[in-house]
């Protein structure tokens, strides 16, 4: 464990920019070697998903966006092909193409670093009327829109693998393939690649709750068990997947306290028979050893960590279900619909620096980044470890400075002996009852806070910046080297969520995984590796793209 701990901090150091020089990466773009975004499984049965034009989306208002954070009030939907088919349109399909010139490019629901996308999602599954005659496990290949069936087995396996779970309960996978992200971003892709995987988990979340399902990371289980269950055991070379997680999708009326599925449903997967060839993405790679050490140490063997410490809560029972008759009755609410607003999402490419939010609309975004506001953060199985630094830049009736947001308020004491003496916490007038949230210097930092993303006006000219600063050498030392990637998740979920915040309020938001770590480590005093700076983001009033073209999704 000490091994892999230090290859995990060797990796974390050397990943870090400085302004003095950027972590390793690539000299230059090398565009013949550019991979493939899509991956897709030769030689297997394509089972074709149902798809929704943007006029059809338009015209939906049910369920509405804010109903996403009680999906316990929604009538569980039925697990059959058109709800399934739902599931991934509005989690991991395309979103809409973009054109500019002679060149254009898909963009799709769940974000990625570079629109690179890393993160392979699978399905494992029972028989699902209309789609699934035998229990299987399909690939999602967004670019048809469908799912490649890789393997079926017998009902007596699938009776194993959902034993434990609630009815109607089925399973997702999500891997990533490194290659993908460093050929453009060289050794800080492995940190990219789990900022999306956090992605993906939130975009999985929110579409399942628009159907009244819940989903539930099955935290318990080693790197080999997914691999084995996902058909991807003895992979090797750079463009190999490499499994980061399983989550169970199931009625949200329901409760599931499972970590993990059964050790004999997994081995009962050494025999099951695979098919499909995955295409080859480039023809060569570049090899980032420091990459492969850090996933390698970063695998996870069987825990029970659940079972030993989790607080088993009654199930919530719904007390009624809403339809879209009841739905009418409230459209006195003004709720944007959620399929609009999680199809709609898209990165803001330059800010408008003469925009300003409302102070409530702030407000109200990090009430919702509070774990105990927010079911998509049921994810978060070993807890929450990410607070808020923020560059606030233009935000109604709230002072232009440096604010420190905490997600613990227990860890107040800690986080102020950690950071400058000399900081102000005072806590803003207007600052809700309840919000950890304190001014620490009152200045314009508007082109500091640009600096410190490498650059990017947008962190200047936002509404406001994010930096999420992570506990870091406690999650390690307790739980070990496989917690570093869920770290990176937990920043992922987050940036989902402000993603989707930004786009329901009118704004729009960006993820930005480029950034100087120890600099800014060093404008807030900080020393060591208690906490440390794993992501940024913005949200504000994008410019409009000049000379960019939007184009349907799925155009027939």
């Amino acid at each position: 464990m000490k091994a892999e701990l230090e290859t995990i901090l060797e990796y974390h150091q050397a990943s870090k920019h400085n302004f003095k020089a950027y972590a390793p990466g690539p000299r230059h773009l090398d565009m013949p070697i550019k991979p493939d975004p899509f991956l897709n499984y030769y030689g297997t049965q394509l089972l074709v998903l149902d798809k929704w034009s943007e006029e059809q989306i338009e015209a939906e208002v049910f369920p509405a966006y804010e109903q996403a954070f009680s999906p316990e009030e929604l009538k569980p939907s039925e697990l059959n092909k058109e709800n399934i088919s739902r599931l991934f349109f509005d989690s991991f399909a395309i979103s809409a193409w973009k054109k500019a010139g002679g060149t254009k490019w898909p963009l799709r629901v769940n974000p990625s670093s570079g629109n690179l996308h890393p993160t392979e999602v699978y399905i494992l599954s029972g028989h699902v009327q209309g789609l699934m005659k035998s229990p299987s496990v399909c690939h999602y290949a967004p670019l048809p829109h469908a799912l490649e069936l890789r393997a079926e087995f017998s009902p007596e396996t699938w009776e194993l693998l959902s034993s434990g779970f609630p009815e109607g309960t089925f399973f997702v996978g999500l891997t990533s393939i490194y290659w993908r992200v460093s050929w453009k971003y060289g050794l800080r892709a492995f940190r990219y690649a789990n900022h999306d995987i956090g992605h993906a988990i939130a975009a999985l979340t929110f579409a399942a709750a628009g159907l009244g399902w819940k989903t539930s990371l099955l935290a318990d289980m080693s790197s080999e068990e997914l691999a084995e269950l996902l058909g991807m055991s003895g992979r090797e070379g750079p463009e190999k997947e490499e499994p980061a997680c399983l989550l169970a999708v199931y009625p949200a009326g329901e409760t599931c306290t499972a970590g993990k599925v059964s050790s004999t449903a997994v081995s009962a997967f050494k025999n099951i028979s695979w098919e499909g060839v995955p295409n080859t993405l480039s023809p060569r790679q570049v090899e980032w050893v420091g990459i492969e050490k850090a996933a390698s140490a970063s695998r996870k063997g069987e825990t029970d960590y659940l079972e030993k410490k989790q607080e088993l809560k009654p199930g919530i029972q719904a007390v009624s279900h809403l339809t879209v008759k009841d739905y009418n009755a409230l459209s006195d609410l003004e709720m944007p619909p959620l399929r609009r607003v999680i199809r709609g999402r898209r990165s803001a490419i330059e800010m408008d620096n003469s925009a300003y939010m409302e102070k409530e609309t702030f407000y109200e975004i990090l009430q919702k980044t509070l774990p105990e506001n927010n079911p998509i953060f049921n994810t978060l199985a070993f807890g929450s470890f990410t607070h808020l630094l923020l560059f606030v830049n233009r935000v109604k009736d709230l002072l232009p400075g440096l604010y420190i947001f905490l997600r613990k308020p227990a860890e107040k004491e800690r986080f102020k002996a950690a950071i400058r003496p000399d900081f102000l916490w005072d806590k803003p007038e207007n600052c809700p009852p309840g919000l950890e949230f304190y001014l620490l210097m009152e200045e314009t930092f508007y082109d500091f806070a640009a600096q410190l993303s490498c650059g990017q006006r947008k962190a200047a000219d936002a509404c406001f910046t994010v930096c999420m600063l992570s506990e870091f050498e406690e999650p390690l030392n307790k739980f070990g080297s496989w917690i570093y990637p869920y770290l990176f998740w937990e920043c992922g979920i987050l940036g989902q969520l402000l993603y989707l915040e930004a786009e329901a309020n009118g704004l729009k938001g960006c993820g930005i995984g480029c950034f100087f770590d120890e600099p800014l480590h060093e404008a807030i005093g900080l020393k060591g590796l208690e906490y440390q700076d794993l992501y940024h983001f913005v949200v504000g009033s994008p410019l409009q793209e000049i000379g960019v073209r939007t184009l349907p999704a799925y155009e027939e």
